[in-house]
This record gives C-alpha cells, sequence and structure tokens, in this order.
C-alpha cells in the first residue's frame, strides 16, 4: 500500500466558514493570477479585518510532525492547485493500492466541473476514486467543514484530529498553496511549511 499526505493549506487559515463566504473572493483555481490577484486586492479593500486573519494551532501541529518526517527529496511535491495532485497519482501503477490521507477545509469530492478538462481543485478525489475504487481514504477537517455533497454525507473515514497523522505511514507527501481560498498576506506561512519539508527529507545519496 502506498500512502499518500495530501495537505491543502486552506485547512489552516483561522476563518470560520461564515467568515471563508464573507471575506473570500468567488473564485476558482483556472482564474488566471493578475485577476485573482486583482480580486484579493478588493477584498482586502472591503474587509480590513482581513488582515488580521492568522493560522490555527493545528499548523504549528502539523509543522512538529513535518520535522519528525522522513521521505526521499522526490517524494515531496508541491503546487498552487489541488488539482494537479491527479496527475501526480496518475503516474503511479494502478495495480497499487492506495491510501490517501487528506488535511483539507474542502472534501474535494465534489462533481462540480466546467469546460474540456473534468479535473479540478474541488473534484480530484472523485475523480480519484472513480478511476481507483480501491483506494483508502481519511479526511482531517475542520469542525465546520461541508460535509455533503449530491450523493449525501462524505462517504469516507473523516475526522477533526489532526496528531491522527502520526498513526499514519506515508511515502509521498503532496502540500498545495490554493492560493483562490488563502489570503495572499499568509502566504509567508505556506512557504514556511515548504521549507520545513525541504529541511527534514531524506536526501538519497
Amino acid at each position: 500500500m502506498v500512502g499518500i499526505l495530501s495537505i491543502d493549506f486552506d485547512y489552516f487559515i483561522n476563518a470560520s466558514s461564515q467568515e471563508r463566504d464573507l471575506y473570500f473572493p468567488n473564485g476558482s483555481d483556472d482564474l488566471p493570477k493578475k485577476m485573482l490577484q486583482s480580486m484579493w486586492k478588493k477584498r482586502y479593500l472591503s474587509y480590513p479585518e482581513l488582515r488580521k486573519v492568522g493560522v490555527i494551532n493545528d499548523y504549528y501541529i502539523f509543522k512538529e510532525f513535518l520535522m519528525k518526517l522522513r521521505i526521499p527529496k522526490e517524494n515531496f511535491i508541491k503546487a498552487d492547485s489541488h488539482k494537479y495532485i491527479k496527475k501526480f497519482i496518475d503516474r503511479l501503477p494502478k495495480l497499487l493500492q492506495l491510501r490517501i490521507v487528506n488535511i483539507d477545509f474542502h472534501h474535494d469530492y465534489y462533481h462540480y466541473y466546467q469546460g474540456s478538462d473534468n479535473c479540478n481543485c474541488g473534484n480530484w478525489l472523485r475523480r480519484v476514486i472513480e478511476e481507483r475504487p480501491n483506494t483508502i481514504v481519511k479526511w482531517i477537517r475542520r469542525n465546520d467543514s461541508q460535509i455533503h455533497s449530491l450523493d449525501g454525507l462524505f462517504p469516507f473515514e473523516n475526522t477533526e484530529d489532526i496528531k491522527s497523522i502520526y498513526y499514519e505511514n506515508f511515502d509521498y507527501v503532496f502540500l498545495c498553496r490554493s492560493p483562490e481560498w488563502s489570503p495572499p498576506h499568509l502566504n509567508s506561512k505556506f512557504e514556511e511549511l515548504v521549507s520545513t519539508i525541504s529541511k527534514t527529507i531524506y536526501l538519497i545519496s
């Protein structure tokens, strides 16, 4: 079994579901970068309190976990959009069973897509399950994360206990920024996690 730790930085933002709906732009992962930057700028102007939003304590718990993690350098993947995890997973032999632990504010098991690309940041997990139905999934969520989809309740294991990752084994780590869901003033916190991983990976000689 191959263990994949998937982390969406939006999980760590200290904002409730209602605050996200109010403060954050109505963006998507296919928006041009300059357009998204302009949208965020308008949100900061409309809601100055947005700049006071920080990260939750789970951020520091997770950072401590990363400091103890040892994986090969080539097994760490950093991206902006969560949809790119699907491209990485597609490179793994389909005979391999996967265990995906997803730390995320959203469950990413939605149906919605538009255009010719049927995989996006909100449905990549559904696409994986469609192609690899024997995949084992665990979602680490926030207490006010939306747990419904068109099928009803999220059908896989889920928990609010981030410390449960200490009982897991991982072969790969995927970390994404999700700029449409993460206020730009917290970019340094995202890069701090990246730096932590780069300092703790096991370098194969």
